[in-house]
This record gives structure tokens, C-alpha cells and sequence, in this order.
């Protein structure tokens, strides 16, 4: 199997916005998740940091999967 490289990019600015982006192989940038501060962003945090520990979680038990075959 060839090798794979996957990235992962966070991007945020303080009382502005957050950006999680992943690359697979030097392709495209591809946005998981965008939130712009809009006097929610404390209430919604808890559901954006939930879906990028599952995207994180689930890239890596591929990876694990993959490896072990």
C-alpha cells in the first residue's frame, strides 16, 4: 500500500471565527466545519468540538483499520 497523508488544519481568531479543514494526499482543502461568531458560539461550542473529535476519532480508527489489514 502506498503511503497516505492526511492533514488537518484549525484555523480561529478570537471573537471572530473557527475553522476545522482536512487534505488527503495534497488534494483540495475540505471544510468539516465553519462557525463565525455570531453571539452563539459559546452555546454551540460544545457541538462543534464534538463533531471534530468524531471526524479526528473516526480518521484515525480508518487509518488503524487500514493498517491492519
Amino acid at each position: 500500500m502506498a503511503q497516505a497523508v492526511r492533514l488537518i488544519k484549525l484555523s480561529w481568531e478570537n471573537d471572530d471565527s473557527f475553522k476545522m479543514e482536512t487534505n488527503l494526499d495534497g488534494g483540495d482543502w475540505v471544510t468539516v466545519v465553519e462557525l463565525d461568531e455570531n453571539n452563539y458560539f459559546s452555546t454551540l461550542w460544545g457541538d462543534i468540538e464534538e463533531m471534530c473529535n468524531k471526524f479526528f476519532n473516526k480518521t484515525v480508527a480508518k487509518i488503524g483499520a487500514e493498517m491492519k489489514a
